[in-house]
């Protein structure tokens, strides 16, 4: 709408126009629109959120599976109680007191064990040397120079190592075994079965 004003004194005249809005600036705009980067940054969080969860879930799953019982054909761990050694499939205690050959093997069975069977030279060589001299698991008493161990087989004098001249039956009858470590003096001895000396318990090793 237009209007014109004419003064009679002078050609001046004033134009009255209507009033034009001009859009807004291109900054105002970006302002009012949502933020891009701010967008993207959100997602970014989420995403990192959701891999932190999966990746809880992961470590319980591995945890409850390390736990369960080994399967039949898996390789199953054996081991020994505390204080026992292992060699092979036993497990060897070796006292740290000293007794006769009747109440040592009354220790070992009451420790679901029995005195020492040594069947083999590299199983006598790992058990000498812990103690100068300690009970094993073989007597004569039954039958004097037929030494038996104690789960009734006979010693095989061959294939283990006896110190030298032993065994001879000294002092009057010398009925149960042990195993020395002294110098010039290494191997299976018989000796007096009411001595007292260390001993050495066997068992088998167990599942872990």
């Amino acid at each position: 709408m237009s209007a014109f004003f004419h003064s009679s004194e002078s050609d001046v005249h004033i134009e009255v126009g209507e009033y034009q809005e001009f859009p807004k600036s291109e900054c105002a705009a970006v302002e009012s629109s949502p933020k891009p980067k701010l967008r993207h940054l959100s997602v970014v969080l989420l995403s990192f959120g959701v891999l932190c969860v999966l990746q809880a879930i992961l470590n319980i799953t591995l945890r409850l599976a390390v736990g369960e019982p080994t399967t039949k054909g898996e390789k199953q761990e054996i081991s020994c109680p505390q204080d026992w050694m292992m060699f092979g499939s036993s497990c060897y205690y070796i006292s740290s007191q000293r007794s006769n050959w009747d109440n040592s093997r009354q220790d070992c069975l009451q420790r679901e064990a029995d005195l020492v069977i040594i069947n083999s030279k590299v199983e006598q060589a790992f058990l000498t040397g812990f103690t100068m001299a300690a009970w094993v698991g073989m007597t004569d008493r039954e039958e004097e120079g037929s030494w038996m161990w104690v789960d009734g087989t006979p010693v095989n004098k061959d294939r283990l190592q006896w110190a030298k001249g032993q065994p001879d039956g000294a002092f009057g009858g010398e009925d149960c075994g042990d195993l020395r470590a002294m110098i010039n003096f290494t191997g299976l001895n018989d000796y007096n079965c009411l001595a007292r000396s260390r001993w050495i318990c066997e068992k088998k090793s167990r599942v872990a």
